[in-house]
């Protein structure tokens, strides 16, 4: 017999407090961007790198959080960019929990502010889009969330925190933010093994008791 569920964290640093340590940068193609300033013909590569910083992502207040320049050199290719990743392991087959707070920010009417999406073992499991900024004030900073709950085996498994556009960056023109982000494993806790019988024999004293108490009235009637 279990008890109430309860959550055990998965990820280290899901709030990028200590910058992206535990993540590792990765982009979705060769000539796919996260950094500012990006890559450009014919200038000095810049190594795709993800850095943090201070933000307002969920409109309480600034904090530390992934940044992302998403975007890709190569046009023609359709949404590029990337983002970071993190290897966890689960002891035991069971339930996990994701939630994530996301923004993106233009400072002009951009046709594509940002695809931001999380992968589990590279598969999307929940995705939005800021779609464009056409018609908004600028710059204009959006908020949204991300989460998704799923059955996991043991062993183990990747996470992704992923932006993407299709197309190339620029640098202070439109950028996508990860902040607070979480995945815990939902277990169950096993209650003691006297407990189910001490809540059998509470029912049957409550019975006993209805009983006695319903025969006193038929006698007093």
């Amino acid at each position: 017999m279990f008890g109430p569920a309860h959550a055990m964290p998965l990820l280290t640093n899901g709030d990028f407090s200590n910058g992206i340590t535990g993540w590792t940068s990765y982009v979705t193609s060769p000539g796919g961007n996260i950094t500012d300033p990006p890559n450009s013909p014919g200038s000095t590569t810049i190594p795709q790198i993800a850095t943090t910083r201070s933000f307002d992502v969920t409109g309480s207040g600034a904090s530390s959080a992934l940044f992302l320049n998403a975007g890709g050199t190569s046009f023609g290719l359709g949404q590029q960019g990337g983002g970071v990743s993190q290897t966890f392991t689960t002891g035991a087959d069971g339930v996990v929990k994701f939630s994530a707070n996301i923004a993106a920010w233009t400072r002009q009417n951009s046709l594509s502010i940002g695809l931001l999406s999380v992968l589990l073992d590279g598969v999307v499991q929940n995705s939005y889009d800021f779609g464009n900024a056409n018609g908004l004030p600028s710059p204009v900073t959006l908020r949204s969330t991300l989460g998704f709950t799923t059955n996991l085996a043991a062993g183990t498994h990747t996470i992704q925190l992923q932006a993407t556009r299709p197309f190339a960056p620029a640098s202070g023109v439109t950028n996508q933010y990860f902040d607070n982000v979480s995945l815990d494993g939902v277990a169950t806790t096993p209650l003691p093994a006297a407990l189910p019988m001490f809540i059998s024999g509470c029912g049957v004293i409550t019975m006993m008791l209805r009983r006695k108490r319903k025969a006193a009235a038929s006698l007093a009637a």
